[in-house]
């Protein structure tokens, strides 16, 4: 049975991670084809083909390993660059702006997944707090005003009451007020007059309230879906910039994760159940797409780079300047990545010795 658990872990944990890629890939080809750039591979998978079948230019396959995929699109290899060659154009000779499409499309895609992924959560259902009452804490205004669990808030100082963020919104901002509630008790409305005290800076009243599964149509899921996105894609952001800018925000612990890490963080969703593990990998997803855009060849960031100089300079990076700058742009990521894996590494000895 433990071994059944840990066997189903590490293929959803691979299946996660391959999905990420996958969607990826899947953004440049589509992109690809839409505007009519030849594409000559696209594999689900890597490592040798088990199925594979050819439509028009372009051979679809599966591999024998589904961590991710990859697409070969129409583009020079460094082996066909004759002696005579002195610069190149990212993705051959097709027009710059379908180019930059084609590029765009991966970081795009993961900027999409999440979309998917997040109302795939709000349709399962999402813990949401109602307006009523599940505990009274003692030692706390609400316990001396008389609250007790059940009543459902009704009202504040006169303003109805539709939400909880209603509630704590009123009370954080009146720190030492005195505020009036009218709350539905058996049946009946009961007034309730209690001064807020002040903890932390904000107003604090000392109850718990109760919570429900609330479950979304398609159509609001999507809306709740790319709403979430869009705050995971500016936290992201805001979070690099003070990372560089070595600023603090809360609950951001300025560390960056590598391959360990992510396994670790995708197994940790997966074992608290389907609506972490969903999350997990619509984070990861928004956190691929923005790598992706970091201006070191060979990522899509390095190649928009080029084609950055490509516009301004209105030809072509020279064939050795390319060549020079991916070399460093890899060996740059190569040492990222020993970095962070022996961060993943040292903390997971750290966090296994407390």
């Amino acid at each position: 049975m433990v071994l059944a658990v840990i066997f189903g872990k590490i293929i959803l944990t691979i299946l996660g991670i391959g999905l990420l890629i996958f969607v990826h890939e899947f953004g440049h080809f589509i992109a690809a084809k839409f505007l009519n750039i030849k594409v000559y591979e696209f594999v689900l998978g890597y490592g040798p083909k088990l199925i594979s079948l050819k439509r028009g230019d372009t051979v679809y396959g599966v591999a024998a390993f589904p961590l991710g995929g990859y697409v070969k699109l129409e583009d020079i290899n460094p082996e066909d660059i004759s002696g005579k060659e002195t610069r190149l154009r990212v993705l051959g000779d097709q027009p710059w702006g379908k180019r930059v499409c084609v590029l765009l499309g991966g970081p795009f895609m993961n900027f999409i997944l999440p979309v998917f992924l997040i109302a795939i959560i709000f349709m399962i259902g999402v813990p949401t707090p109602t307006t009523t009452i599940e505990e009274v804490i003692l030692g706390y205004p609400a316990v001396k005003a008389g609250f007790k669990a059940g009543d459902k808030i009704i009202s504040i100082e006169g303003e109805k009451i539709e939400a909880w963020d209603e509630v704590t919104n009123t009370i954080k901002k009146s720190p030492n007020k005195t505020l009036n509630f009218v709350v539905l008790r058996n049946n009946k409305k009961v007034e309730i007059v209690t001064k807020i005290i002040e903890e932390d800076g904000h107003g604090f009243l000392g109850v718990e309230v109760k919570m429900t599964t609330r479950k979304f149509n398609i159509f609001s899921a999507l809306y709740q879906g790319l709403k979430a996105t869009i705050e995971i894609i500016w936290m992201t952001l805001k979070s690099i910039f003070l990372l560089i800018t070595r600023k603090h925000l809360e609950g951001f612990t300025g560390k960056i994760i590598g391959p360990i890490g992510l396994v670790k963080e995708i197994s940790i969703g997966i074992q608290e159940g389907i609506i972490v593990y969903l999350g997990i990998l619509a984070q990861m997803s928004v956190g691929l797409g923005i790598a992706n855009l970091i201006p070191i060849p060979p990522l899509d960031g390095g190649k928009l780079a080029f084609m950055g100089y490509e516009l301004i300079a209105k030809k072509p990076p020279k064939v050795q300047t390319i060549f020079t700058i991916q070399a460093i742009g890899v060996a740059l990521l190569i040492f990222l990545m020993i970095v962070v894996t022996f961060s993943d590494i040292s903390g997971f000895f750290m966090a296994g010795s407390r």
